[in-house]
């Protein structure tokens, strides 16, 4: 099944991560949409759908206009509150419900519709409440960052559901596992995807993983890897051969935010840092997404702002100019090209930001008060039939 592209990491976690190949569709002037490692060609609906979970039991759905960007609302949809991850898997949504540790699954219509997958919500099954953030993986696997330093893993077939847990679930997985992201590997490698997980304790590093065919994890020899003493590593995101790590200092709450850049070793998962890094960003980053220009785009969750940037050949990141306001946001940020979403949650809005094409630089283009605060966003392109 293809799987397009998670519009937030964290959440954007997002996440996370495939690429929308659009060029050549006739029906579509916009760009590839790419968050992570694979793309697929496919002629995408000239109907767009954005998806926000928020702090009330509303999912709320919207329709892109291709011409301006704009958003309409759509019918709602119950589901749980404050849902902080969503695992998009084009066809199927699903949300994790922190309040009883389990995963509430959806199917997506053109219409914008969700319909509750029969048997949802799927419990996670560990006792420590959570999840923290899950991720629909390549091949059929699904995991589950757990607060009690476990992952968790299922098989989900192509219904939207949760089957049974993979061999040796639950994983250990440092003491506070939270975003995750994967990476596909050389066919030679011990796993057939690398998944990685940002610690939030004081170490702040990136548990590394390799996924076996039967969706077990193994660690990663050196893992977890590095990054910055007493920083604590957020949302995580791969783009092409590397990945990025959202920062924030645990010494002072006035720091300014970095970025972490690795080269991920295709024949073992290994991260290496790139030159240069980690970089800086705005205060507080959590948000981070990237598009098929490789610009890469950072939610600064503690000044309200929006970071951009250009990936360079080695993984470098070049900031393209100042860090640009975004109101009050703080939560998720969701791609479709040339347009740009924010949650603001505190205003109870969705931002709406203009990415030019060539250079990646950001201008506001309106925004839409809606039903209820918003926290986490994703893009849903069906395809055309």
């Amino acid at each position: 099944m293809f799987i397009p592209a998670l519009g937030s990491p964290a959440k954007f976690g997002a996440l996370g991560l495939l690429c929308l190949m659009l060029a050549g569709c006739s029906s579509s002037p916009h760009p590839t949409i790419c968050g992570g490692a694979s793309s697929g060609g496919m002629c995408m609906s000239p109907e767009p759908l954005l998806y926000a979970s928020t702090t009330s039991n509303q999912l709320l759905p919207f329709s892109i206009s291709n011409s301006s960007g704009t958003l309409t609302a759509l019918t709602a949809a119950s589901g749980p509150a404050n849902s902080g991850s969503i695992a998009n898997l084009g066809f199927f949504l699903m949300f994790d419900d922190p309040s009883t540790n389990a995963v509430d699954s959806y199917q997506v219509s053109g219409s914008g519709t969700l319909t509750k997958v029969q048997g949802s919500p799927f419990a996670l099954g560990t006792a420590a409440g959570g999840p923290t953030s899950i991720l629909a993986a390549p091949y059929g696997f699904f995991y589950a960052t757990e607060p009690n330093g476990t992952i968790v893993g299922f098989s989900t077939p192509d219904d939207g559901t949760l089957t049974a847990p993979v061999p040796d679930s639950p994983f250990q997985a440092g003491t506070a596992p939270a975003q995750m992201a994967v990476s596909t590997l050389n066919p030679a490698a011990p796993g057939i995807a690398g998944l990685y997980a940002s610690e939030q304790g004081p170490s702040g590093g990136i548990l590394a993983y390799t996924i076996n065919s039967s969706g077990s994890l193994s660690p990663v020899a050196n893992s977890p890897f590095p990054t910055l003493a007493d920083w604590s590593a957020g949302s995580l995101l791969v783009a092409n051969s590397f990945l990025y790590v959202t920062l924030t200092s645990n010494a002072s709450d006035t720091d300014f935010g970095k970025v972490a850049g690795y080269a991920i070793d295709s024949n073992s998962g290994s991260l290496t840092a790139v030159p240069g890094s980690p970089f800086a960003v705005g205060n507080s980053p959590s948000a981070v997404a990237v598009d098929s220009s490789n610009h890469l785009f950072v939610m600064n969750a503690g000044d309200h702002t929006l970071s951009a940037f250009s990936i360079e050949a080695n993984g470098m990141l070049t900031a393209i100019g100042s860090p640009v306001a975004a109101g009050t946001a703080t939560g998720g940020i969701a791609l479709y090209p040339p347009y740009l979403y924010a949650a603001d949650t505190n205003a109870g809005s969705i931002l709406i930001f203009h990415i030019d094409p060539s250079t990646g630089t950001l201008s506001s283009s309106g925004s839409m008060q809606v039903a209820s605060p918003p926290l986490q966003l994703t893009v849903v392109a069906l395809p055309t039939v």
